[in-house]
């Protein structure tokens, strides 16, 4: 009996040798696999920060990018804007030759009829130039149009339609369409009933 508790003695001892060795396979499978995970968040970590520091760049990169995009635009409006004010100018100077022309013409011959007629070139020389530029009379004949005209004066007539435009005070003036200055007009309205 005694040789029976001696084997079973060592058979557990055996058995609690082989349950620490387990354990301890477990624990140190355990800890290795802590540290491979470790490793692989410190991978995933360093691949995030590298991707967040490209993210980084082409941020700064387009940021800058649209800055000179800015910039470029602004000089090529200033650009376009001298360029046209330029233009007009060049198409202008002659203008005011004429007029110079006109007033020394005058002044040494005393013509008035042939300066007036001088200068009603000049003036049509000067609208035509207008024109070309953009700018267009508005037109006064016919129906009031409160986006095109302003009234400045009413007259009561039986004769014509109410708000017929029956005489111009000023011209008015469209630039592409848009109106710079609306034509100043007269217009019919029904007489009063008394």
């Amino acid at each position: 009996m005694e040789f029976e508790k001696e084997e079973k003695k060592q058979q557990n001892t055996e058995n609690n040798e082989i349950k620490e060795i387990k354990e301890n396979t477990s624990e140190e499978n355990s800890v290795q696999n802590i540290e491979d995970e470790n490793k692989q968040l410190k991978e995933k970590v360093a691949e995030l920060e590298a991707q967040l520091k490209e993210i980084q760049n082409a941020a700064r990169f387009i940021k800058a990018s649209f800055e000179n995009y800015k910039l470029d635009v602004e000089r090529q409006l200033k650009e376009n804007t001298r360029s046209t004010a330029l233009r007009i100018f060049r198409n202008l100077i002659p203008i005011v030759d004429d007029f110079k022309r006109a007033l020394n013409y005058y002044n040494q011959t005393q013509d008035l009829e042939e300066f007036y007629k001088g200068t009603q070139k000049i003036i049509e020389k000067f609208f035509k130039t207008l024109e070309n530029e953009g700018l267009k009379p508005i037109d006064t004949s016919g129906r009031f149009d409160p986006f095109l005209h302003e009234a400045v004066e009413r007259e009561e007539r039986e004769d014509v339609e109410e708000y017929t435009i029956i005489e111009t005070i000023e011209e008015g003036y469209t630039y592409n369409g848009q109106v710079i200055k609306p034509a100043k007009v007269k217009v019919a309205i029904k007489p009063r009933k008394s």
